[in-house]
């Protein structure tokens, strides 16, 4: 299916304005998509979900188990994996901080495997989230979970991406300008946007996702 990129942009630049949100027009058109397949969205949703936990002192063996007890280890990639070689604590702040904020790309796949239907460009994750992932701590396996995640509409995935791609300039250029705005959150923004280039683009390794604006 090809995508009409350009009412795409327009009809997002129209919605965007009407919310309070400066778009510029130079922003181009996002390149047309070939999505993963729902199962390798589900596969990195389970394993985020499992490496956030260290941020939430669980040790990193017990983590390495249970990704290799539901055969995702495999689906670990080169940096990631490095998150399970030292102890947290050890590892420098920022990166204990990016491992945090794998919440917010873990809420997006949700959204793309139709957990919930609420993807917002300033609203932090609901704590519903909890519930509707294999809980790491109990040990629950994964195949329900995998089984039921079935992506969204195509369209649907990639109108919403472009809707955070134009939103992300905002976000960006209003830090920079040092000013603040309630309409958005940029590291959010950020996330969710990461996660749904992911989705929309298999050739992407998750550690080198482009989020140029």
């Amino acid at each position: 299916m090809r995508f009409n990129a350009e009412k795409i942009k327009a009809a997002n630049t129209s919605l965007l304005q009407s919310e309070g949100i400066e778009v510029v027009d130079h922003l181009p058109y996002l390149d047309q998509p070939n999505f993963r397949a729902s199962t390798a969205v589900a596969n990195c949703c389970l394993v985020l979900t499992a490496l956030v936990q260290l941020h939430f002192d669980a040790p990193r063996d017990y983590v390495a188990d249970w990704l290799k007890e539901n055969c995702l280890d495999d689906h670990v990639t080169a940096q990631e994996s490095q998150l399970l070689e030292n102890d947290f604590s050890e590892l420098p702040q920022q990166r204990q901080t990016d491992v945090y904020w794998f919440i917010e790309a873990i809420w997006a796949l949700a959204w793309v495997g139709k957990f919930h239907a609420k993807l917002s460009l300033n609203t932090p994750v609901e704590d519903s989230l909890a519930s509707m992932l294999p809980s790491v701590e109990q040990a629950e396996p994964t195949e329900e979970f995998v089984r039921t995640f079935t992506l969204r509409d195509e369209s649907e995935i990639y109108e919403t991406l472009d809707y955070f791609y134009r939103a992300h300039w905002f976000a960006r250029n209003t830090q920079l300008a040092g000013l603040e705005s309630a309409l958005v959150d940029l590291d959010i923004i950020m996330e969710r946007r990461k996660a749904l280039e992911w989705v929309c683009y298999s050739s992407l390794d998750w550690d080198d996702v482009p989020l140029d604006t």
